[in-house]
């Protein structure tokens, strides 16, 4: 009987707060908008990671630039998704074995990263750009950073570009690692940071066993693959599509992303390229949308405006 009453009261509390997580955390605040954010600023329209991409994402409005950084051979920190220039430049080297002054341009042609068989193909070469240059020119534009694999060398050098350029109110950073995520939070704890790979898994899982709301959660963003959408490519094109699809309704439970906006957690999804992937992210009910084309996610709001008026 005890543990029948037991069970009774965990499900019971459990619930109440899911429902009112401040009664046990004081809920996070994030001080900027992140409905729209523009992937590598927007690679399926403009060279990825570089300043025509961001340029034009600004002129779009996106609200979050999402960007991945290297560090060079002479400890420069580069704007790049790839260590490795094959993909990006035609080079068969890496970023790290360069300096920046000997960094090749980028490829005019370039298939676009999460939407396999799609090409962007420009006029020019552009050239690989450095944080500091993108800080430097877009001040008070919130960024999303994820570290690549660089050591604490590449750990501290964007902890203090941050700091220099003080904006760490409106910078996230962490990684697909987990133990470079807790570094990151550590090394840095004023500026926020996404949930690991790990703690994208883990949350929605401790969701349905009912122990998330007892949990304190460290990140400020719950960004997370719509799996069933997004396994066209990257790391979830190696998992059979029928494990897409039984992980989709976890990671992407409507009152899971209830929740964790309760306790102040951005909720968004990545990487959606069309209309119908843009209703379903909001169909889940997720806060913000990370797009490789952006004029794409800007006509859809604009639709979705004339439909509810």
């Amino acid at each position: 009987m005890l543990l029948y009453y037991a069970a009774g009261s965990y499900v019971v509390s459990s619930i109440i707060l899911c429902l009112c997580p401040t009664l046990l955390y004081k809920k996070k605040h994030v001080k900027f908008p992140s409905r729209f954010m523009a992937h590598r600023g927007g690679g399926g329209e403009k060279t990825e990671n570089t300043m025509v991409s961001f340029t034009e994402a600004k002129r779009l409005n996106a609200d979050v630039f999402e960007l991945d950084v290297q560090l060079t051979k002479d400890g420069e920190v580069i704007v790049c998704h790839d260590d490795n220039l094959s993909r990006v430049c035609g080079v068969n080297e890496n970023i790290s074995e360069h300096n920046l002054k000997t960094l090749p341009l980028c490829l005019k042609e370039m298939e676009v990263a999460c939407e396999p068989g799609d090409f962007l193909k420009t006029d020019r070469q552009e050239p690989l750009l450095r944080l500091e240059d993108l800080y430097r020119e877009f001040p008070d534009v919130p960024m999303q950073i994820d570290v690549k694999p660089g050591g604490m060398d590449l750990i501290s050098k964007v902890s203090d570009l941050t700091k220099q350029y003080d904006r760490e109110g409106i910078t996230v950073w962490g990684a697909f690692s987990h133990k470079t995520t807790k570094i990151c939070r550590k090394y840095n704890p004023n500026m926020l940071t996404f949930c690991s790979m790990l703690e994208c898994a883990a949350y929605p899982l401790l969701f349905v066993v009912g122990l998330l709301p007892w949990i304190p959660i460290d990140a400020e963003f719950y960004n997370v693959p719509i799996a069933n959408i997004s396994n066209k490519s990257g790391f979830l094109s190696t998992y059979p599509k029928w494990f897409c699809h039984l992980i989709t309704p976890i990671m992407c439970n409507g009152a899971l992303l209830a929740h964790l906006e309760k306790r102040g957690v951005r909720t968004g999804s990545w990487v959606l390229n069309h209309h119908h992937e843009f209703q379903t992210s909001d169909d889940w009910g997720f806060h913000g949308t990370m797009t490789d084309y952006p004029t794409r996610f800007v006509k859809y709001e604009q639709d979705h405006a004339k439909k509810t008026k």
